[in-house]
């Protein structure tokens, strides 16, 4: 029983993006706990499945407009919509249902005329997003405006627990919108290099002069490098502005102790960002997943001190889910720890973390 059960997982998985989840759930959840602590299980229910009819209607709706690049794309052709189990208009069906679901569950939470206007705004721009993301002539315009989409979930759960959103919400929108311009314009980019290159699709990479190599490693110019470490730093200065403004009110144990989990955690982002920028092969694609999940994790770090159980078993939850259903789980986790045992006791002439096997 168990072996189909999963086996439909994970073909739930390849069409919606249930591992994505996490992510999109994270930013309802924050912004939420900005104007409140304590959130119900009810409350919690609410964002998440509010947050559910987002990241449908996010992923069907981008997965239908670039279903032409998909098609070319080596690790999609296991997907439901590339491979025609699933017509491209049953798709949009479900898509553009979603919208939709979220007005009762908003009146049901209590969400006021601004909380449906905002959570509105947002489905408008994930959908220009989705239109033109890939064929915008400045990318960056089109990625900041995905950045921004996210950023409504932020505002949306401030609204819905608060006359409007305060200092910590826009922090946290802000976060998600250098989030998306550097996973957009990097991460994604050098990981899909060679298939957008050759389906002339336009990304920040690109339009920066990445370009692939037959059988090497990708040319990636200085430009990229650059754009890289200034979303980065901006990225670090956000989550250091909300330690450093303590408006969770920590004392000084729970203050010093926060500090120093963000600490680390920013410490090994910037360890990350050279290999994060040069690509090499199979090393790089281990080290490019590490480094997105420190960067989505270290600002929810920096609210696990303040944040209400009930979000923090979501959060937990989600993550375990995520963390299950990635393929390349297994191998970032060796890369991390054989990483780790290198920095404390390193082997001459052996290079950090030589030799794991490649993921997915």
């Amino acid at each position: 029983m168990l072996a189909p059960a999963w086996k439909w997982v994970l073909g739930a998985d390849r069409l919606v993006r249930i591992h994505f989840l996490s992510f999109s759930a994270l930013w309802p959840l924050l912004g939420a706990t900005t104007v409140r602590r304590s959130l119900t299980i009810a409350d919690v229910t609410g964002l998440v499945a509010v947050t559910v009819c987002f990241h449908v209607y996010t992923m069907l709706f981008n997965d239908v407009v670039d279903l032409p690049i998909d098609r070319t794309q080596p690790k999609r052709q296991q997907d439901p919509l590339v491979r025609g189990a699933i017509k491209p208009w049953q798709v949009l069906v479900i898509a553009f249902v979603q919208p939709l679901l979220t007005v009762p569950l908003t009146i049901w939470m209590g969400g006021s005329g601004s909380a449906h206007a905002t959570l509105g705004a947002g489905f408008v721009l994930m959908a220009a997003y989705n239109l033109w993301g890939k064929r915008c002539p400045f990318p960056p315009l089109t990625d900041a405006i995905q950045g921004a989409a996210w950023g409504t979930l932020a505002i949306y759960a401030a609204l819905l627990f608060a006359p409007a959103p305060n200092a910590m919400t826009w922090l946290v929108a802000a976060y998600v919108v250098v989030f998306t311009l550097l996973f957009n314009g990097v991460h994604g980019p050098l990981r899909d290099l060679d298939n957008d290159f050759a389906c002339h699709a336009m990304t920040t990479a690109i339009l920066l002069g990445a370009r692939p190599v037959r059988g090497g490693d990708p040319i990636v110019p200085r430009a990229v490098v650059v754009f890289a470490a200034l979303t980065r730093a901006v990225l670090i200065g956000v989550v250091g502005a909300i330690v450093f403004r303590n408006d969770f009110g920590y004392g000084p144990a729970r203050w010093t102790v926060t500090a120093i989990a963000v600490a680390a955690m920013i410490a090994c982002l910037v360890v990350l960002h050279n290999k994060v920028v040069h690509p090499r092969r199979q090393e790089w694609d281990v080290a490019f997943r590490l480094d997105l999940f420190l960067l989505t994790m270290s600002l929810p770090a920096a609210f696990v001190a303040y944040a209400g159980r009930s979000v923090i078993v979501a959060l937990v939850l989600l993550n375990a889910i995520a963390l299950a259903l990635f393929p390349s789980t297994p191998a970032v986790a060796r890369w991390a720890w054989r990483a780790i045992v290198t920095i404390v006791r390193p082997v001459p002439g052996k290079p950090l973390a030589a030799g794991i096997s490649g993921t997915d």
